[in-house]
């Protein structure tokens, strides 16, 4: 019996601000950690079912204590596995990124792989541009835009706070900001995928965190959706 846990796609959601005449010596980067306090177990459902291989995928945020705040599946196999991986992340304890020495929180994306025998191919991709289709069968999926019956209609929407001071010193730039719509409309781990300047990164995720929408809705039925949003400061 083999699993595979396969990382990939860090997001940070905030980032230590140097002062620009300061020149402190290089710290070397310390990356996401999770340690598990228990092993992952192959659902014994799916053997009595004849199920060898499976998956699912989860999107955690872990601030910069390490504390996990919030995490969403975005993708399973088989719902067994899905609660397999839940059980384990729910008592393992992580590690949050280090930048120039520095704690930050962080959103990770996560692939856990199940397989009873066999070589195990894990499949990676990247969180801006996700591939939903990478499992031969899944039972839960998130949804694209292209693929829900409309773009859901905002009930809430918050401007992020850019103070007019930050504009006079030249913080401008766009950042763009990957999240989640979920059944009920409302938004789930919002995170940067592209950033010009660190600040500008805290308050476009603050403001997207307070939005809320209508629930999308695939051929009638709720769904999870993704979804991006791009920012431009000026």
């Amino acid at each position: 019996m083999k699993f595979t846990i396969a990382l990939f796609g860090l997001l940070f959601l905030v980032a230590p601000v140097l002062a620009a005449d300061s020149a402190p010596r290089p710290v070397p980067k310390k990356y996401f950690k999770m340690v598990q306090a228990e092993r992952l177990v192959y659902p014994p459902r799916m053997l009595n079912d004849g199920v060898s291989s499976g998956s699912a995928r989860v999107v955690m945020h872990v601030d910069a204590e390490g504390k996990l705040v919030d995490w969403l599946f975005v993708s399973y196999s088989h719902r067994p596995f899905a609660d397999e991986v839940e059980r384990v992340i729910k008592k393992s304890t992580f590690e949050p990124e280090q930048i120039d020495g520095k704690a930050v929180g962080t959103v990770v994306d996560i692939a856990f792989n199940f397989e009873v025998n066999g070589v195990l191919l894990v499949q990676r991709f990247g969180v801006d541009t996700p591939n939903y289709d990478f499992l031969r069968r899944v039972e839960y999926q998130a949804c694209s835009m292209k693929k829900i019956d409309r773009i859901p209609t905002p009930i809430s929407i918050v401007n992020p706070a850019y103070p007019k001071e930050w504009a006079e010193q030249g913080i401008t730039g766009k950042v763009a900001v990957d999240f989640y719509i979920d059944e009920t409309g409302k938004v789930r781990l919002p995170a940067t995928v592209q950033s010009s300047h660190p600040l500008l990164s805290a308050i476009a995720v603050e403001a997207v965190n307070k939005w809320q929408f209508t629930p999308p809705t695939r051929k009638g039925q709720p769904v999870l959706v993704h979804a991006k949003q791009v920012f431009e400061f000026r």
